[in-house]
């Protein structure tokens, strides 16, 4: 592994000095070839035995993975009201912001009718060194955001100089602790992905490195996460992620009451599918909603028992990620981005046959694709919460409560 990042180390100092000489864009917007060569080497992505390379690892990543489903009794949140009504934008604005760049929102409720925002921020557009920011909502308002990991802490946790925060979520498992998962880039510049876990055990004031997920052969990449953990009722939880490397589908992680990786196993689906989102109904009925990132772009569903196969719905998406939450009767709340409205960001409520019934309009951009990662949390004062991304540059928080019976 050592030796493979100090080629890559090579290989990308010589891309950039050759650049520097003469290298640079063509007309057409395409990258050209560089002048010279001063170093003699050549850059890593003109080699193509790399390329045959990195598929064979791909194609055992993917075989390396069992689809056998998991037993598990899931522990049920509050479901969501049938009737909704929105609280003054005016009441509830989200949580300060403090970088010019934002990606990967999470969140999760807190008892009390408080929440626990995390995102990744960025000092700079077009950076790579992300920091992971926690806000806490105490049901009127939130509170001065903190950084608690930036690229560098996480370069010495994990003892990989090239490491950097490329996306986060957090989890509040049965006995209080805050978990934080962070994807990493482990090659660079490249999409090649590990996932490191932290935990807290004073609220996520301060995080102690816990592991580094091995989650693959050999160079242990790509995964993503995103969507939220599943707490069980006999102690631990489970996470859904996905691989994102030239296949991609979806993966739940298994981890003890002591957080400890167990196993993982697939979700059930093509290998186009990512962004897994669980909508818990029953212990047992466990349904995740994906996204389809090739093709025409349209939503699925399937179930953890895989006790139906994996489907596609009508839906299609306009920008990635989407949340979920149960409602009664087997339905459930949708936020999405839709395909045929791409400035606007809905709330869309679906029967049990995933057909939706009622659309509220969350909020309307200027220009398409202005809205991205919508999360959604039910808390334990009967509100429902809509966080998500603007423009990547600030964070929406929408409130709901429930009207009638």
């Amino acid at each position: 592994m050592k030796a493979l990042v100090d080629r890559l180390r090579a290989a990308g100092g010589s891309a950039g000095r050759s650049a520097g000489a003469g290298g640079g864009r063509d007309g057409g917007g395409g990258r050209g070839r560089t002048a010279g060569n001063q170093g003699g080497t050549t850059p890593l992505r003109w080699r193509p035995a790399w390329l045959v390379v990195l598929a064979a690892l791909a194609a055992l990543t993917v075989m390396s993975v069992p689809r056998d489903p998991v037993p598990v009794r899931a522990e049920v949140p509050p479901r969501a009201p049938s009737r909704m009504a929105t609280e003054s934008e005016l009441l509830h604005r989200g949580p300060i912001v403090t970088t010019p760049q934002l990606a990967s929102l999470s969140v999760v409720a807190l008892a009390g009718g408080r929440l626990l925002a995390g995102w990744v921020g960025f000092p700079r557009e077009a950076a790579s060194d992300g920091e992971v920011t926690l806000s806490t909502f105490d049901a009127r308002q939130w509170s001065v955001p903190r950084v608690v990991l930036r690229s560098a802490e996480l370069a010495r946790l994990t003892g990989n100089p090239l490491a950097n925060i490329h996306g986060a979520v957090v989890h509040v498992d049965r006995s209080g602790f805050v978990h934080l998962f962070v994807a990493s880039r482990i090659l660079g510049e490249l999409s090649w992905t590990g996932i490191e876990h932290l935990r807290s055990a004073d609220g996520g004031q301060r995080f102690v490195h816990l592991q580094s997920l091995r989650l693959a052969p050999l160079l242990n990449g790509s995964h993503q996460v995103g969507a939220p953990g599943i707490n069980l009722r006999g102690g631990g939880f489970v996470l859904p992620v996905h691989y994102d490397w030239g296949v991609r589908y979806g993966v739940l992680l298994s981890f003890d009451a002591k957080g400890r990786f167990l196993a993982q196993t697939r979700i059930d689906g093509p290998p186009r599918l990512a962004d897994p989102w669980p909508v818990v109904h029953s212990e047992k009925l466990v349904e995740f909603y994906l996204r389809e990132v090739s093709g025409d772009r349209r939503v699925w569903v399937g179930r953890l028992d895989r006790s139906e196969p994996a489907r596609p719905l009508s839906w299609r998406q306009a920008t990635p990620g989407l949340a979920a939450l149960p409602s009664f009767d087997g339905t459930s709340w949708i936020a999405r981005v839709p395909e045929q409205a791409p400035e606007q960001l809905v709330l869309q409520r679906v029967n049990a046959l995933h057909q939706a019934t009622e659309t509220l309009l969350v909020a309307k951009g200027l220009q398409p694709g202005g809205f991205s990662d919508p999360r959604l949390a039910q808390t334990d004062d009967n509100r429902l919460h809509l966080l998500f991304l603007d423009r990547g540059q600030r964070i929406g928080h929408r409130v709901y409560r429930a009207t009638g019976l």
